[in-house]
């Protein structure tokens, strides 16, 4: 009687089926990660949609757009200090989170529960993060930060900017503007409203939403750029993807200069104020960027 004996694998064709598969994998890993991260691109793209509608909307009830900030002007203490952000809230479905703030209050003296601006600096808001950052919780255990950040034109930021001030190269947002839709001569298509800012680990301030120093950033240098912002020698932690050096010490000697930065590769997303949204290079033109950041000032712009 014959047998017939049943042919196993052989260790080198185990070998070789194991090799294939992890050649498989390899080459389906990028792709997959290509993959997510359009995904996360696209719901970036819908955060900065949703709040180019909030400030059209905040511009259809008040006819202008929300102030950069708020700082006293002349010169003297600090009062209130809430940003284009605290003022949009009703328009990215944070009405509730709006109506526990004290707008009366300073947000940027010792806030701590029982202070009445610690009702907003320190929540969670999806509209203002980005999905391809890294989660880096609470500044000082107190202030959350966000991934996007108003133009505020060509820096420093000072501590108390005068609207009038001839001598500064402004953007759409500064300390105490009221900037209106007719004041976009160089056109809505032309200028920048919000762009992109990366979220450091530690007490860094880059990007707190409700306080100055953070919710706006600059045009000096173009996306993503190696040299290292400016800011409070105190709330900067440079790291290799934001590097930071100190150049000031508190509120009323501030000189700040941030680059717009994101995750994405090659770029950051910025918001029109036509209300687009328009994915721009880190190899852009550097005059090209800098006149993105004015409204007014009748610059001829190149590709971008």
């Amino acid at each position: 009687m014959a047998m017939h004996r049943r042919r196993a694998f052989t260790l080198i064709e185990l070998l070789v089926v194991i090799a294939i598969i992890a050649v498989l994998i390899a080459l389906l890993l990028p792709a997959v990660q290509q993959a997510r991260e359009a995904a996360r691109r696209t719901q970036c793209k819908n955060n900065l949609k949703q709040i180019g509608l909030a400030q059209h909307n905040y511009h259809d009830t008040f006819n202008t757009l929300p102030p950069g900030a708020i700082q006293a002007f002349p010169p003297g203490n600090a009062q209130n200090e809430a940003t284009w952000v605290s003022m949009m809230l009703p328009g990215i479905d944070q009405s509730t989170l709006y109506n526990r703030a004290n707008f009366s209050s300073c947000f940027g003296c010792t806030v701590a529960p029982g202070n009445p601006s610690y009702e907003i600096v320190s929540p969670t808001i999806s509209a203002m993060v980005c999905p391809s950052d890294v989660d880096v919780g609470l500044a000082l255990g107190i202030y959350r930060r966000g991934n996007y950040a108003a133009n505020s034109g060509i820096g420093p930021l000072r501590s108390v900017s005068d609207p009038k001030d001839s001598t500064r190269i402004s953007g759409p947002y500064t300390m105490n503007s009221s900037t209106r839709m007719r004041d976009f001569t160089d056109g809505t298509t032309n200028t920048i409203l919000v762009s992109e800012l990366l979220k450091v680990p530690g007490d860094d301030f880059r990007g707190v939403m409700h306080y100055p120093e953070g919710a706006l950033y600059q045009h000096d240098q173009t996306p993503n750029s190696s040299v290292p912002d400016q800011f409070r020698s105190g709330l900067c932690v440079s790291i290799t993807r934001a590097p930071c050096t100190g150049v000031y010490t508190a509120w009323n000697n501030r000189a700040i200069v941030l680059a717009a930065r994101s995750q994405h590769v090659g770029g950051v997303q910025s918001l029109l104020a036509d209300g687009s949204v328009r994915f721009i290079s880190n190899n852009i033109h550097r005059p090209t960027w800098q006149a993105l950041s004015t409204p007014n000032l009748s610059e001829v712009l190149g590709e971008f």
